[in-house]
């Protein structure tokens, strides 16, 4: 078989439109490259029933080579993409007493259009993936490209309640706009944060609470996971009281992110519009992890919103003199004297030390000009490997801001007074991006300096963290791969896998948020992973609403029950019972169990496990497992490997109700029982484990589902073997 690569070497580049070649002995027709064509490039010839391109209107983008299955189709030639638009930066003459926005976005509605014209409409668009909310993008830019903002800022308003934030703030180069299909075809990305900021500029959000559905509920924390929470919790007919430590809304928004980046007019309208729809905000009102409970006697559930704002304070020789400052402490004080309309230049002259060089260092040091001082930023890592935003940093050097990697602070030193005049900087080496940097052998600098502010971050307050050890974290380990089919034939993963990976992590977070870590509590955002983005704690706020509405009314569970269905009949609960697909029997066993569960006047779903959707274990009041028999008699029987994969890969299932079937033939011996510890293991609560025999399937189920409903409505765990038929 010639290899592509062979027939690509004996193409002659074109410089003019791009060339769609076909291997047909490689071609099965399976027309994936055909759907995902975002012009209709490409189509079937049914003789022969081979994917067929047609030169002429085809783009470049490489989406078929991409998503191809069988690497039967490529691209030569160019791309045919037409410029982004022109983004201006404003640099003022005096940074001393300016607090504007320096990132234009979108100057008019003529620009709007030619930005919005780029975007390719995709069927598959990778760059929904790719966005930590879900957004609709292909859906908003073409209502913004039709010049209706207001039905583009209603595509928006399912999924983010704060676009005038995370336009600004957001990291689209490793987000939205990396997974675009531009960018994966080695082409700029169309500008989404600058379309999305236009339209967050140009109509505003709006709420339209829903029918009452009778919750009351709690959310702890006014940054963008406590609004986000509030703000669908609204949408879906709850009540909802938020509960803030300090005396003013907004947490990050409002103290840890300078206006000249994000101004108040972008997140303070979201405050303003819950307010009139009947959110009630209560400041100066810290709630400790110990009242959870107490709120729970009053609130049919808890949002945990609470955030990562403590500093990280290094370890360094001098760090407690006087003169050294906090990043959250700094950054407080200069929103308000750089919002204030009597602004004093309260570091006139001084030379500023910023420790670490991520994004909140930058904010610190572009603060620190802005307020009539000299900054320099220094990190131990090197700049190739850090975590800040190539943007953040490449406007801070613009500013002024000294900017070294590879360089820490070995030693802050202080004057006569005990009050800081220098530090200690010394050289590092990293070999890669998961290595430790190293202090060289290199000569240190001493400089002199007039303040420290350490900003290498923020972590969650002590109080907080024995709360945030319950929660699984959403981070996969390494070398996880997807388990959704469509994240790998999306393409992301053969072009941009870091970023792919970083995607799919953050789905696996948002997900993650709609399931509650306790009886009726969920912990969101930083809680959840550690510290994070506005727009990841936005996404997971707004997952945990709609988890905790749906498991707290019983209203997202679908019934399965064909013609059976009768709509008059009142229902006592419901149920999702899923399979491991390992064989018919284990199957037709579920159908039975389901069956009898609906004659009980329960709702009822079956589905195969490897088709499960994991939010669809929210809002069912029991999940029914069976399992088929795997592994030699004498060896040790253990569940399917099917299952086994499925348990490990699913999200924390505390407070849910478990029951487990096991079908067999010969002996279940204990498998019940390592069923039993994985979900366990998940947080659930096995109420009970049951064994069916091939032979007397249908008996057996019934036995079973009388006793699995038996327990679920006694609430009387009763894990046993509910029938065993062999010795």
């Amino acid at each position: 078989m010639v290899s592509v690569t062979e027939i690509q070497n004996q193409i002659a580049p074109s410089d003019q439109i791009p060339q769609i070649h076909i291997l047909k002995d490689r071609c099965s027709g399976c027309q994936e490259c055909i759907v995902r064509c975002p012009t209709g490039a490409l189509t079937l010839e049914k003789s022969n029933w081979i994917a067929v391109g047609d030169n002429e209107i085809c783009v470049g983008c490489r989406q078929c080579e991409r998503t191809c299955p069988f690497s039967a189709i490529f691209i030569s030639g160019p791309v045919i993409v037409t410029p982004p638009v022109k983004q201006e930066r404003i640099m003022p003459e005096v940074l001393a007493g300016n607090f504007t926005e320096v990132e234009l976005g979108i100057n008019s509605s003529e620009e709007l259009i030619r930005a919005a014209e780029r975007c390719l409409q995709c069927p598959d668009p990778t760059c929904v993936k790719g966005c930590p909310a879900h957004n609709d993008i292909p859906g908003f830019i073409a209502a913004a490209k039709s010049g209706d903002l207001q039905k583009a800022v209603e595509v928006l308003s399912l999924n983010s309640c704060l676009p005038g934030a995370c336009s600004r703030v957001c990291d689209w180069n490793t987000q939205c706009e990396a997974s675009c299909t531009w960018t994966l075809a080695g082409e700029q990305a169309v500008e989404i944060g600058k379309i999305e900021r236009y339209i967050a500029d140009h109509a505003a959000i709006t709420v339209n609470p829903g029918p009452d559905n009778d919750l009351e509920m709690a959310v702890i924390g006014s940054g963008p996971a406590g609004l986000a929470a509030a703000y669908e919790l609204r949408k879906l007919g709850a009540k909802v009281t938020v509960f803030e430590k300090e005396d003013a809304l907004g947490g990050v928004m409002r103290w840890g992110i300078p206006s000249y980046v994000l101004p108040d007019s972008a997140w303070t309208p979201l405050i303003t519009e819950l307010k009139a729809n009947q959110v009630e905000f209560k400041t100066n009102s810290p709630i400790d992890p110990n009242q959870i409970n107490d709120l729970l006697q009053i609130f049919d559930g808890v949002i945990c919103a609470t955030g990562a704002n403590q500093t990280i304070i290094p370890k360094i020789e001098g760090i407690e003199l006087e003169g050294v400052e906090d990043a959250k402490t700094f950054l407080n004080m200069a929103k308000f004297v750089l919002s204030s309309e009597h602004y004093r230049p309260v570091l006139d002259g001084k030379n500023v030390l910023v420790i670490g060089a991520g994004n909140t260092a930058m904010d610190v040091a572009r603060s620190v000009l802005r307020l009539g001082g000299s900054a320099i930023a220094v990190d131990w890592m090197d700049e190739r490997y850090s975590r800040a935003r190539p943007d953040e940093i490449a406007d801070a050097r613009a500013d002024g801001v000294d900017v070294r990697f590879l360089t820490t602070v070995t030693k802050i030193g202080a004057n006569s007074k005990g009050v800081v005049c220098n530090a200690t900087l010394s050289h590092t080496i990293q070999n890669g991006p998961s290595s430790i940097p190293k202090l060289t052998e290199e000569p240190s600098e001493n400089i002199e300096v007039d303040m420290v502010v350490t900003a290498m971050g923020y972590r969650v307050e002590q109080e907080w963290k024995n709360l945030s050890n319950q929660v699984s974290l959403g981070a996969l380990q390494p070398g996880h791969s997807p388990v959704d089919r469509k994240w790998l034939g999306s393409g992301l993963f053969a072009t941009k896998s870091p970023y792919a990976s970083l995607a799919y992590n953050r789905e696996h977070a948002r997900v993650e948020a709609a399931f509650p870590i306790s009886n009726g509590v969920w912990a969101v955002g930083d809680l959840q992973i550690g510290p994070s983005t506005v727009v990841s704690a936005m996404a997971q706020g707004i997952s945990a609403a709609r988890g905790a509405t749906a498991d707290l009314t019983n209203q997202n569970l679908k019934v399965s029950r064909g013609s059976k269905e009768d709509n008059s009949k009142p229902y006592l609960g419901s149920a999702l019972i899923i399979h491991d697909g390992s064989s018919r029997s284990v199957e037709q066993a579920s159908q039975y169990v389901s069956h009898y569960l609906w004659g009980y006047g329960w709702k009822t779903e079956t589905v195969n496990a490897s088709h499960v959707d994991h939010l669809s274990l929210i809002g069912c009041d029991l999940i029914i497992y069976g399992v088929q028999v795997e592994g030699p008699l004498l060896g040790g029987v253990h569940p399917s490997r099917n299952a086994a994969k499925h348990i490990s890969e699913l999200p924390s299932l505390h407070g849910k109700k478990i029951a487990t079937f096991v079908v067999h033939s010969l002996t279940p011996r204990d498998v019940s029982a390592k069923l039993h510890s994985m979900f366990t293991n998940k947080g659930g609560e096995v109420i009970i484990g049951g064994d069916i025999h091939t032979r007397h399937l249908e008996r057996d189920s019934k036995v079973f589902a009388e006793k699995a409903l038996e327990a679920a409505q006694t609430g009387n765990a009763a894990f046993e073997q509910v029938i065993r038929l062999t010795q």
